[in-house]
């Protein structure tokens, strides 16, 4: 998942429909992102890397006269120096402004006008004027500077993980978010990107879905060898039932708790651990094959000959689902599956000008309203696709199709010429 907003930008390891977790989370990373160079707070969190990184990311020359971006953010108030609030530094909001990718009439639904004048003033006088380059290729130069930081950090979170970004799908989400995947992918050789309905509050929308639950665990070391299936299922009871009672002072009733146990596993000897779910009937004699599942399908790797051991036992329990439904998964198209019914290509409602990357100019781009695109519908590049709290960039050659549940799902091409340009 890539969540970019006003200030930071998240990516996190979904696998098998669930999130990694951790319960140590190293927040402002700040030597090339690698992990020991930021703050530790050892709390239960989803396991993902986070920099400053966002619409208001302020951009500045350092003392090389070289570009940078973030992490310094000019926030929500004064904001961008578009939202005309007083603020006069340069900010990849500005940036996006000037490129054409935000159109100042558009923002938040029409709500608020952006000035798109003081977004090149800002430019001009903070970075353009500075470095002797052309308004435009400052604008451009602090867009990629964003994208090329996250695809930086998104790949040190992947070796830390031990995974290929290649056999990923990407989740792009947040208020920045759907302006800067396609590209951030493309550096990553993501295969496909999906920006699911509501993109520019997803995570609102998660926070009223998500079941509430409460995750907790137990740090004891112990060899297979050592233990027997009733000092298995000993190992999980007393956090087990901490856990359970979290939520029954919540207001979840006991019958409608889940609980889920898993396990921290390793080669003995090992500095890291896999984390293995465990079924309910779990025996001793299973750990050992799902230990090597797992380890094998995290690392890709035929596993060691050498003995395993437990780290940590780990409890989550959770209660139903809220029953939540937002207002853009109601208004969601869905498709009519029958053979007649393949609407086309999508009708824009506006062409506009943005800067394409490959031609070095302005050309002319369809805009195309997410609410009103039907089910099945496809938009080919370059084209923004606008909804009420983001915008969609596609580049030249890049195309999406609206699924049955009005996702947009973009597949990029391996290898292609226009992919090796703009990466």
């Amino acid at each position: 998942s890539f969540d970019m907003g006003g200030t930071t930008a998240k990516g996190a390891l979904i696998r098998g429909g669930r999130a990694l977790r951790r319960y140590e989370f190293e927040v402002a990373r700040v030597h090339e992102f690698k992990q020991g160079s930021g703050l530790p707070l050892r709390i239960p969190v989803i396991d993902m890397i986070e920099i400053g990184a966002g619409g208001g990311s302020i951009a500045s020359l350092d003392e090389r006269n070289l570009l940078k971006v973030g992490p310094a953010s000019a926030g929500a108030e004064p904001g961008p120096a578009c939202y005309a609030q007083g603020g006069e530094l340069p900010t990849l909001t500005d940036a996006n402004v000037t490129l054409g990718y935000l159109q100042p009439q558009a923002f938040l639904g029409g709500r608020m006008t952006l000035d798109a004048d003081a977004a090149r003033q800002a430019i001009a006088t903070g970075i353009a004027q500075r470095s002797d380059l052309e308004i435009t290729r400052a604008a451009w130069g602090i867009h990629e500077v964003i994208n090329e930081d996250v695809a930086r950090a998104f790949r040190v979170h992947a070796s830390e993980l031990g995974f290929d970004y290649r056999r990923c799908a990407m989740v792009a989400f947040g208020g920045s978010g759907p302006a800067h995947a396609l590209r951030i992918a493309r550096k990553l050789r993501i295969p496909k990107v999906i920006f699911p309905v509501g993109a520019g509050v997803m995570s609102a929308i998660g926070l009223l879905t998500v079941p509430i639950s409460f995750a907790t665990l137990r740090s004891a070391r112990v060899r297979l060898t050592e233990l027997d299936t009733q000092g298995l299922h000993a190992g999980f009871a007393s956090i087990e039932d901490q856990a359970a009672r979290m939520l029954e002072q919540a207001g979840v009733e006991p019958e409608s708790i889940v609980i889920e146990r898993r396990l921290d596993m390793r080669f003995y000897g090992q500095g890291h651990e896999v984390e293995v779910s465990l079924p309910a009937d779990v025996r001793v004699e299973q750990l050992a094959e799902l230990f090597v599942r797992t380890y094998a399908q995290t690392f890709a790797a035929t596993p060691l000959d050498a003995e395993i051991e437990i780290v940590n036992w780990k409890i989550e329990a959770s209660g139903p689902e809220p029953g939540f439904v937002s207002h853009y998964q109601a208004s969601a198209p869905r498709r009519d599956t029958s053979p007649a019914a393949d609407p086309g290509p999508a009708v824009p409602t506006m062409t506009t000008r943005i800067f394409d990357p490959l031609a070095q100019t302005f050309v002319d781009c369809p805009v195309h309203e997410r609410e009103a695109l039907i089910a099945g519908a496809w938009v080919e590049g370059p084209a923004l696709i606008q909804e009420r709290e983001a915008t969609t960039v596609l580049g030249v050659g890049e195309r999406l199709q609206v699924d049955t549940h009005g996702n947009l799902v973009a597949i990029l091409s391996a290898n292609s010429d226009s992919e090796r340009a703009r990466s």
